[in-house]
């Protein structure tokens, strides 16, 4: 497992080593260097100064080498791919460690994982409503408006999309009518992770909380999104995503009418 060790001075951290000074290049060396970097801005220039082969071998889809640009890739290639947890986890942690060397506290290192988790929803989402309108061919592509089914979105749709299955349950709180609330039993994203005593008030779901604090956004439905771990017996990790709505989106559902 992954050990997330705590923010103290016996902390360990990676140094890079020195690499040895490189020899002065000689006169050829230089020459060479100097025919190759003006070739290639002779290629890349927009006036189309460079050789009409390169200009069209730019101007191809596949593009210099008969590589495809990834701007060029249709969009709707990539659905369906994978990445494995073990690699999924280990890019997290290391996510983890970075943020834990530029905080000071708890809830310093929660918020930091919360921002970077809203970036990556507001992305997922993006790409969602995109690949929608390619698919239907559909310049306005379907988007929830209503809160029940987006909530109902965000539990199925983006869980499976981002780690392989739906979320464990959807409630709406008791306290509040501005309040819902996800349930994770076994979190996938922190399974590798293990919390030292002095920081075991940390959640790292805090990114996934800003996954959807930024899907929700992207639906323009603002909310506070945290996450809050609440073991049981037979769930230790279990995780409540709570989802506190502006008062904004509650006035537009009673408008648009249950």
């Amino acid at each position: 497992m992954f050990n997330l060790q705590s923010n103290s001075a016996s902390s360990s951290r990676y140094s890079l080593p020195a690499s040895a000074p490189s020899p002065p290049p000689n006169a050829n060396q230089t020459k060479r260097s100097s025919s190759y970097l003006s070739t290639g801005f002779t290629n890349l220039s927009i006036s189309g100064i460079g050789s009409s082969s390169s200009n069209n071998d730019l101007a191809s889809p596949a593009g210099r080498g008969g590589e495809m640009n990834i701007l060029d890739r249709p969009i709707n290639k990539s659905r369906g791919v994978e990445v494995g947890l073990p690699a999924w986890a280990f890019l997290f942690s290391e996510i983890v460690s970075y943020s834990q060397t530029r905080v000071d506290s708890v809830a310093d290192l929660e918020k930091r994982l919360s921002t970077l988790g809203r970036e990556s929803g507001i992305r997922i989402i993006s790409l969602h409503l995109l690949r929608a309108a390619q698919t239907s061919n559909n310049k306005d592509p379907k988007k929830e408006y209503r809160l029940i089914p987006a909530l109902q979105f965000i539990h199925t749709q983006v869980y499976r999309y981002c780690f392989g299955k739906a979320a464990d349950g959807l409630e709406k709180s008791v306290e509040g009518d501005d309040e819902y609330m996800l349930t994770l039993n076994n979190p996938p994203l922190t399974q590798h992770i293990s919390i030292p005593k002095d920081l075991s008030q940390l959640s790292c779901e805090a990114f996934s909380a800003g996954i959807v604090e930024g899907v929700l956004e992207g639906l323009d439905m603002p909310a506070r999104v945290t996450a809050h771990t609440v073991p049981t017996d037979q769930f230790p990790r279990r995780t409540v995503v709570l989802i506190k709505l502006d008062r904004s989106v509650l006035d537009r559902e009673e408008g648009l009418g249950k």
